[in-house]
């Protein structure tokens, strides 16, 4: 089901966000991070959450947004998605400039990696809190099925799926540890 999916993808991006978190303290605690799993997730979020994960949860939320006109919050997100796109790109470039031994001052780089992980954890709470209960409260099995009907792209998560994709082997190896 479409929704589940989405519950899915949600887990595991939370998943990223906690190892994210962990490299952070290990940045503000002065220890060695490795800075390529920092990169394989920001890429990750960009390949996977950005062109496969936000464009299904844009199926449901323009097609609820269509059915019920009051329905601001959602309509809301489409933005917020945009945002956070923009968001990983600048600080994708800014974990990139890190990796070609650029100087960034350690607590300007902890400025913007914590500032990246409460926006997406923000996102996705408030997703998880408010906007999909909502939505799955209000559309019918009929909207779900027809829903269903228009996503015919399911992708093998490259990450999280049976096979992980040859660039993400160390970033599945550390989340497992």
């Amino acid at each position: 089901m479409l929704v589940a999916s989405i519950h899915k993808d949600h887990n595991n991006i939370s998943k990223l966000l906690k190892l994210l978190t962990q490299k952070l303290t290990a940045i503000k605690s002065e220890k060695p991070v490795n800075y390529s799993l920092i990169r394989d997730a920001v890429l990750y979020l960009q390949e996977h959450a950005e062109k496969y994960h936000h464009p299904k949860e844009d199926l449901i939320y323009h097609f609820y947004i269509d059915k019920y006109k009051d329905a601001e919050a959602v309509a809301r997100l489409d933005a917020e998605h945009d945002s956070l796109a923009s968001l990983t790109a600048e600080f994708a470039d800014t974990v990139d400039m890190i990796l070609m031994d650029a100087v960034i001052p350690l607590d300007l780089f902890a400025e913007k990696l914590n500032r990246f992980v409460v926006s997406q954890r923000e996102h996705l709470e408030l997703e998880e809190r408010d906007i999909l209960p909502l939505i799955e409260k209000q559309l019918s099995t009929e909207d779900w099925a027809y829903l269903q009907s228009q996503w015919d792209d399911e992708l093998s998560d490259p990450l999280f799926g049976d096979t992980v994709s040859d660039k993400f082997v160390e970033l599945a190896a550390a989340l497992k540890a």
